[in-house]
């Protein structure tokens, strides 16, 4: 059996833009290592769910290991919960959230400036002192997550929660059940209250809980001394907590080593993918959350690849120092996607060029190809012209082992549409790769 490196480049994967000539960040950039592999292996495009419901991180995840999310897909606030190892119980309600900067009833700035995991962190802890709730009795716990990302976690002391509640950042519109769309960034955006979208008791009492947290939690947060340094300084303030992916419960999905007879290790940035490949039977390797995550639009290129570069280098000698032990990793890389939200194209390409660069690049001078595949693709596409996920498929490429070339010559998303592939369904990819590598 040969070994598999399966690398999901976060929302990589984008549309023409006029600042790059019309050409896509990823077909812009100078891709020398992807593009070695393109020409030896053999390319195709993947449809996450569908071409017209844009993907979130963690339903894409769920859908390239071979699950369904319009059918798996309980939340994205227990996986990020289970990722990171924080105690809950089937029932509790656990949610997404994001500091964020509320200006009057705008929000200005939904990742307050990208702020740093240490300063989030103090926040976190100060939060978790001072908030308590009062309207229904539940135990509270706030945790951190990483950088700008933090979990609200409620345990009700009887009864349970609902999950069915509408999401307060305003960027991502929940459905009834567990989808959330994504909206194109328009600038500033009206503050939501969060709003049961059923009848049932358990969902008006979450909805509640969650606005009397967002309404404390604010409160506290305005004016702590954090925040009156970031403000002095020109920065974003971190004083409102935006809620999404409110879940209950976790999927319910298989082993890999027993439904697939292989050993799997996750090289995970975000707690998301940690926490699905956690529940796919996978070893999960303790990571620093990426420097390329507090990248903002007042980052520099040499900014950009000093803290790639970084990245990159812890990566690679995890995954070489693990390959020997493990039949397949799954490395999932944050880096592009922060620039495409803020509408980047520029340093959208710098970071996908770093990143070939560092992590393809060193990789390529320490492996075998004819004993090892690489598999790379993107969980969505996240278009610099949207500032927002998009329905688009995204570029695939399998190369090395036995496979034949398909004569392309780049790695990019019009270049890959004509591979030999073809078009698949995010569902088709795992058996794929799970029949080359053991061909």
């Amino acid at each position: 059996m040969k070994k598999l490196i399966f690398v999901i480049l976060d929302g990589v994967a984008g549309r023409p833009c006029e600042e790059l000539n019309g050409l896509t960040t990823l077909e812009a950039a100078r891709t020398p290592n992807l593009d070695f592999l393109t020409k030896k292996g053999k390319t195709g495009e993947i449809v996450i769910i569908d071409e017209k419901i844009p993907p979130e991180t963690e339903s894409a995840v769920l859908g390239l290991f071979g699950y369904d999310p319009l059918i798996y897909n309980r939340g994205r606030g227990p996986l990020e919960a289970y990722g990171i190892g924080a105690k809950f119980k089937e029932g509790d309600l656990i949610t997404r959230c994001n500091f964020a900067t509320l200006e009057g009833n705008y929000i200005t700035d939904l990742r307050a400036g990208r702020i740093k995991g240490e300063q989030a962190k103090k926040l976190v802890k100060f939060v978790n002192k001072k908030v308590k709730l009062r309207f229904y009795p539940v135990e509270m716990n706030f945790v951190y997550a990483l950088n700008y990302r933090a979990l609200l976690i409620l345990h009700p002391n009887t009864g349970i929660l609902s999950d069915q509640i509408s999401n307060t950042h305003p960027g991502y519109e929940r459905k009834p059940g567990y989808l959330e769309l994504p909206k194109p960034d328009v600038g500033e955006k009206l503050f939501n209250v969060c709003m049961p979208l059923d009848d049932r008791k358990e969902s008006q009492i979450s909805a509640t809980l969650i606005n009397e947290f967002t309404d404390k939690s604010h409160e506290v947060l305005d004016n702590h001394e954090i925040n009156k340094r970031r403000k002095k300084k020109g920065l974003s303030i971190a004083n409102i907590l935006l809620m999404r992916g409110a879940g209950t419960s976790l999927p319910k999905l298989d082993d890999l080593k027993k439904k697939y007879r292989t050993s799997w290790l996750c090289l995970g940035d975000t707690p998301a993918e940690k926490g699905i490949a956690k529940l796919l039977g996978m070893d999960i390797l303790k990571m620093p959350d990426p420097l390329s995550d507090e990248l903002s639009k007042n980052s520099t290129e040499r900014d950009i690849e000093n803290n790639v570069k970084k990245d990159m280098k812890i990566r690679v000698e995890k995954l070489l120092k693990k390959i020997k032990r493990y039949d397949c990793i799954y490395i999932h890389i944050k880096g592009a996607d922060p620039f495409g939200h803020a509408g980047l194209p520029k340093s959208k390409k710098k970071v996908i060029e770093e990143i070939d660069k560092w992590f393809f690049g060193k990789i390529l001078k320490k492996i075998k190809l004819d004993n090892t595949v690489i598999c790379v693709t993107s969980d969505h596409s996240t278009p610099c012209t949207l500032k927002a996920h998009s329905a688009d498929p995204v570029p695939l490429l399998i190369s090395g082992g036995n496979i034949e070339s398909d004569n392309i010559e780049k790695f990019g998303e019009s270049f890959c549409r004509k591979g030999s592939i073809g078009k698949i369904k995010a569902t088709e990819l795992l058996p794929m790769l799970m029949e080359i590598i053991k061909g």
